[in-house]
This record gives C-alpha cells, structure tokens and sequence, in this order.
C-alpha cells in the first residue's frame, strides 16, 4: 500500500507543482515523499522511479500532443534521433531516474534517524 501511495502522491503532487516551479521540483518532491513514507531501499527507489516516470511521460507526451509535434520535430533535428517518440522516452526516463534518486535519497535520510531493531528477540 505505501508502494502505490508514493507513486500516487508523486504524480498528482508532481503535475500540480510542476506548473508554476521548476523542473526540479519533481526531486525535492519525491525526497519528501521518501522521507514520510517509509520502506526499503529498493522499493523507495522503484516508486519514485515509477512516479517520475509516468509523470513526465505522460506530460511530454500530453504536450506533444496538444502542440502537434512542432516543437519535438525542431528537437529531432538537433539531436541524432529518427523518431520523436524517442525524445519523449527519453524525456520519461530522466524525469524517472531523477526522482528515484530524490526518493532513495529522502529514505536514506530518515533511515539515519531511526533506531535499527536488534536481531536478537530475547533482549
């Protein structure tokens, strides 16, 4: 459940703060989400890399939509890519990493604060 609830928290928070902060906002967002909503490393790093992702996947491609290509077809032109849906993986794929990153981040930050339970159960 604290799996779907990061990707979840991550997309809606994400898309409302992405429209008047900048891009990065997706990194310090997902640090916070990580430090709230506590797991393993592995699954903090998976729900922010998932929520990133869909985020800015579905954005891109929401913009390219609604722009009718014009801008990602001047982008293809720069860069050596054949097709401009690419540079729209490409895009979802940053957006994924960086905020896997700023979700492992913020989990490791909380991990520092907690008190590890001993092994031994006849403490």
């Amino acid at each position: 459940m604290k799996f779907i609830a990061r990707i979840v928290f991550i997309i809606i928070a994400g898309f409302f703060l992405s429209n008047v902060l900048p891009w990065w906002i997706l990194v310090i967002l997902s640090f916070i989400i990580g430090v709230l909503i506590y797991g393993n490393g592995f699954s903090v790093f998976i729900s922010g890399f998932l929520g990133g992702g869909i985020l800015w996947l579905s954005y891109a491609w929401y913009i390219d939509f609604k722009s009718q290509s014009i801008l990602s077809e001047k982008i293809v032109e720069l860069f050596p890519v054949n097709d401009k849906i690419y540079l729209i993986i490409v895009t979802g794929l940053i957006g994924a990493i960086i905020a896997g990153f700023g979700a492992i981040t913020g989990n490791s930050l909380r991990s520092l604060f907690i008190k590890k339970k001993s092994g031994n159960y006849y403490n």
